[in-house]
């Protein structure tokens, strides 16, 4: 039987993510079958990009292959998850490989960022997501 209590929907999407071969970002669509169509997404200002605000999971999509064209390997590593009732926050770890040489970045630099994502979770599906993600982090050799 599947645990489809908050906490544990969180967790599975966050396994979803990290569930792919490390020559590719992301498997897309294992990602976004536990959101639901209408998910919004709230991704916090970073140094390296804006605040954005998505609705659906095609913005997802589009995200996810922009990313792909210099980024691979990506994974995420949960060090804490606490939910009440509907909502989750999870403390995380995120790091993935740059493919290319982008601005600050060699091609090959292993890149890290730490943060927090909140969640709102009904019906086994999450419906909101806010990501606070602090800059992206590379080695001072790796940095351009």
């Amino acid at each position: 039987m599947t645990d489809n209590s908050p906490k544990a929907v969180v967790l599975r999407s966050i396994e979803l993510y990290n569930d792919h071969p490390p020559e590719v970002y992301l498997d897309v669509e294992k990602f976004l079958s536990l959101l639901s169509d209408d998910c919004v997404q709230e991704f916090a200002a970073t140094p390296q990009t804006p605040a954005r605000r998505t609705v659906g999971k095609q913005p997802t999509r589009d995200v996810v292959a922009a990313l792909s064209t210099w980024m691979r390997a990506s994974h995420t590593t949960v060090h804490e998850a606490v939910a009440e009732g509907d909502r989750v926050a999870v403390r995380y770890t995120w790091t993935g490989i740059v493919t290319r040489d982008v601005p600050g970045y060699h091609a090959g630099t292993v890149v890290r960022a730490d943060g927090t994502g909140f969640y709102t979770v009904r019906d086994g599906l999450i419906v909101e997501m806010v990501d606070v993600m602090g800059p992206m982090l590379a080695g001072e050799a790796d940095k351009q």
